[in-house]
């Protein structure tokens, strides 16, 4: 097992461009860690820092209290799968799985020992004598996980992985990542955007931009409380959904003017935006797909109703979404998969008050969740 500390990291490349700014992040023995955050943020150059793939400017890093800021990666017990890396073709699995530990003399006793581990672990026992163009997508996964775990790494650096694979097969390649974190004494840091993948491996995510942390949390409580737009943008999926909106109130009642309609909210939260001093300010309102609902078509409606235009219905990532615009804003709301709604045709969207979450319009930060 192995821990892992970063502290004040900086990468700056020559020229100026800083990728990563005053990095510092503790993370377990056996955490299941995701890195998120939009792209350029930093998570992928943060990632080959911690392998010693890229040079630390500035900062250190620390592997179960030991400084590694400038071991060689051969030296750190790190192994990293990246999204484009390969089988060599003109090897079978078994020579895939053993390369490394040829190189570098390891006993032919023991390769054979973790061979028959490894491809135990991962079911690759029936195809260790095929070539790489015999296997399967999910086989030749299988083998790339196999051969970064021969070297039986206190860390397994994962970087955007599975995102190309079809639906079907990121499931099953997520299972077999839970497996071998679940059976193998092992840190693992993921890269990832893909929501379903985060929520379903991560123990723990950190929400990245511009190099510097936004959040730190478990992916259930940013999903739930993120601290500013951008972390509530990146976590959760579909994608959150964002309008402009005034806060409006008269006597003890507080809601939201958006221009399609109007959205009430809690007599707890109108007297906390009230105290804050947002009543007649402009505000974003943060709504996730599933606390909106089709009512049918329409113009008009009441509180809590929103008049959209379709922009038609479509599949995304196993659940069909109804896409829609609001003036110049555009959105989309979970349906049956049995709906279908052609494009242009003006809908009544119901939206969930008590789900919505509001964002300063200046500075980003949730004013209340």
């Amino acid at each position: 097992m192995s821990g892992l500390l970063l502290k004040n990291v900086n990468k700056i490349y020559p020229g100026g461009q800083q990728a990563i700014r005053d990095f510092s992040l503790e993370i377990k023995e056996r955490e299941f860690l995701i890195l998120a955050g939009p792209e350029g943020c930093g998570k992928s150059t943060l990632l080959r820092m911690i392998a010693g793939l890229e040079e630390i400017t500035s900062g250190s890093l620390y592997i179960d209290g030991t400084d590694m800021t400038d071991a060689e990666p051969r030296e750190r017990n790190i192994a990293m799968l990246f999204k484009n890396s390969v089988l060599y073709p003109d090897m079978t699995v078994s020579e895939n799985l053993s390369f490394s530990l040829r190189m570098a003399k390891i006993a032919p006793d023991e390769i054979e020992k973790r061979i028959r581990e490894t491809a135990n672990l991962l079911e690759l026992e029936g195809v260790l004598d095929k070539m790489p163009s015999e296997l399967t997508t999910k086989e030749v996964y299988q083998a790339l996980l196999g051969r970064a775990l021969m070297r039986r790494p206190g860390i397994l650096l994962l970087d955007s992985t599975i995102t190309d694979l079809d639906e079907d097969l990121q499931k099953a390649v997520r299972q077999e990542f839970l497996n071998i974190h679940e059976k193998l004494d092992m840190t693992v840091i993921y890269v990832t955007n893909n929501q379903k993948t985060a929520m379903t491996l991560g123990t723990r995510m950190v929400v990245m931009n511009e190099g510097m942390i936004c959040q730190d949390d478990t992916p259930q409580d940013l999903l739930l409380h993120p601290n500013t737009s951008l972390v509530a943008g990146v976590v959760g999926y579909p994608p959150m959904n964002f309008f402009s909106a005034v806060v409006s109130g008269k006597d003890d009642a507080v809601w939201l003017d958006l221009k399609c309609g109007r959205i009430p909210i809690s007599a707890k939260k109108g007297r906390l935006l009230a105290d804050k001093g947002y009543l007649k300010k402009d505000v974003t309102v943060g709504i996730r797909a599933d606390a909106l609902s089709v009512l049918g078509a329409g113009k008009k409606g009441g509180d809590g109703i929103l008049a959209v235009k379709s922009m038609g219905s479509e599949v995304f990532q196993s659940q069909r979404v109804l896409r829609f615009s609001l003036e110049e804003t555009e959105g989309i709301c979970l349906v049956e998969k049995t709906e279908s709604f052609a494009a242009g045709e003006s809908l009544l969207l119901k939206a969930d008050g008590g789900r919505v979450q509001i964002f300063d319009r200046e500075n980003e930060q949730t004013v209340i969740d």
